[in-house]
């Protein structure tokens, strides 16, 4: 085998080891989707160079054409996931999806159709695809240098730069296929190249800093040489493959599709296992947290009970008549009816089901304030800025309570070596609001987005509830939450919440008599 046919087959195995690392992280980190997507993209594309060179047929080069086309999408979604704009520029990245998409379903349509392969294969389609590809890749590169150019944090701009390096190797150099596919025999074809450099830079970003989260960055060293194993075996299953069946186009497409399948199927549980079994050792300490703050508040009023008990059971025990203590009866019909109330707020909290009555938002922040000032003495200092005479809102006190602890002991906790935390109320328009803002290191790109997505956090001893039950409450009063925060800037989460119009109503009639 030539060298070219050996960097192909190595890079296509590494890019599917790195596919299969991003595979394990789906619906937990949004840079894993595209990233797999892209990694397979890339090995696909490897892989048409490697077959191309070592059976002659031409078909490879048309598949390989589809895979490329396929990449212009996997980047721009990995720029937009990496730089939190996926979801506000959803509709960008699925047209550019839906399009490219086509392109390539055509390309390969074109394997079957001699005549419109010949049209496509040409220098008129070669431009078309040329204009197409511009605005995408173009956006994708300005979103990612926008980003490093305001990234603070030294990891953030460390991961940012390594992703700007990893993807303009992997895109320059393939343009330089697109190139001479245009006519440009001068032009070097060094696509092959840019994909053996761009693996190892993603991949550092990926593992070195985290890119993926906490649980698998801990484990990247065991991973990595998960991963490079399987990607060793998958070199020696497709020369194995190659060898055996070079005539015969079908048994090598069959064959290759599977091995590609399972390097992909055995690298994804590897990883899983590793991150499954880290997750479920996070949940149970979030249960054991939620089950010590159930005992926590359970725990006064059955002591109460059972001393009441024990002291009526040795009056009874002397002789004594429980007429005389009325008052220890009382005690423990009241601490039945706490008990009570304790289950149906916790009953309430799983299910945010609001209980709305008229709510003075300042009397209420006051009552958490008063307390967190206990919990966290002399580490944070806390600012009051409560706005006079504020309108009452209507809604349940005790969710919206533990809604303003939740967002306050955030931000206490985003500021471990101390800081100012400054909660203001006021008014926003037709509602009220409630202010926390902390001067803790602030939120990347991708963390804003995700912070109020259920059972996200960035704490080691998060279980990633706090925001989502915040968001939830506010919803259910029909209000709306906001977060704003920039890396070495904290962060301002903002509660707004509509006014208890028939009591703004009735004070304005009465200042009118």
């Amino acid at each position: 085998m030539t060298s070219g046919m050996w960097i192909n087959i190595i890079a296509c195995a590494g890019q599917l080891a790195l596919a299969g690392l991003a595979l394990a992280r789906i619906g937990r980190s949004p840079l894993a989707l595209p990233l797999s997507l892209l990694s397979i993209a890339l090995s696909t594309w490897n892989f048409t160079g490697f077959g191309l060179e070592r059976s002659g047929e031409p078909g490879w080069r048309q598949v390989g054409f589809a895979a490329a086309l396929m990449t212009v999408p996997c980047t721009l979604h990995f720029a937009l996931a990496f730089v939190g704009r996926r979801r506000r520029s959803a509709w960008a990245m699925f047209g550019t999806y839906a399009v490219f998409g086509a392109l390539a379903m055509a390309m390969l349509a074109a394997l079957g159709a001699p005549t419109l392969a010949a049209r496509l294969l040409t220098l008129r389609f070669g431009i078309f695809v040329t204009v197409l590809v511009a605005p995408p890749l173009g956006a994708a590169f300005a979103l990612l240098a926008l980003h490093l150019r305001d990234a603070r944090h030294p990891d953030e701009r460390a991961r940012a730069g390594l992703i700007v390096l990893g993807l303009t190797l992997l895109v320059a150099l393939l343009l330089t296929e697109l190139a001479v596919e245009l006519g440009l025999r001068q032009v070097p074809r060094l696509g092959t190249l840019g994909t053996l450099l761009g693996l190892p830079v993603m991949a550092t970003a990926s593992l070195r800093f985290g890119l993926f989260g906490r649980d698998l960055g801990e484990g990247a060293p065991r991973m990595a040489l998960h991963a490079a194993t399987l990607a060793g075996v998958g070199v020696l299953a497709y020369l194995t493959v190659f060898r055996l069946f070079a005539a015969q186009v079908g048994a090598l497409v069959v064959f290759t599709t599977a091995i590609t399948f399972a390097l992909l199927a055995a690298t994804r549980r590897g990883v899983t296992a590793y991150v499954t079994r880290s997750e479920r050792m996070e949940r149970l300490a979030t249960l054991g947290r939620f089950s010590a703050q159930m005992a926590h508040d359970l725990k006064n009023p059955i002591a109460a009970l059972k001393g009441a008990a024990q002291y009526l059971k040795e009056e009874h025990t002397r002789g004594q008549s429980s007429a005389t203590h009325g008052e220890f009866l009382d005690l423990m019909l009241e601490q039945v009816e706490r008990l009570g109330r304790v289950v149906d707020t916790y009953q309430r909290l799983a299910r945010v089901e609001p209980l709305p009555r008229p709510v003075d938002l300042g009397r209420l922040v006051e009552g958490v304030l008063s307390l967190q000032s206990f919990a966290s003495p002399g580490q944070v200092s806390i600012v009051r800025a409560l706005e006079a005479d504020l309108p009452p809102c209507s809604g349940d006190a005790d969710l919206l309570a533990n809604a303003v602890e939740n967002l306050v002991r955030n931000g206490v906790e985003a500021m471990p070596g101390g800081g100012t935390l400054t909660v203001r109320t006021l008014r926003d328009g037709l509602a009220v609001a409630v202010e926390v803002e902390d001067t803790g290191e602030g939120m990347d790109a991708r963390t804003r987005e995700r912070a109020f997505d259920d059972f996200f956090t960035t704490k080691a001893a998060g279980s990633g509830l706090g925001l989502a039950f915040v968001r939830r409450v506010v919803e259910a009063h029909g209000g709306t939450v906001s977060l704003t925060s920039r890396e070495g800037h904290g962060t301002v989460v903002r509660l707004s919440l509509p006014m208890d119009v028939r009591r703004v109503g009735s004070g304005s009639e009465g200042e009118a008599a």
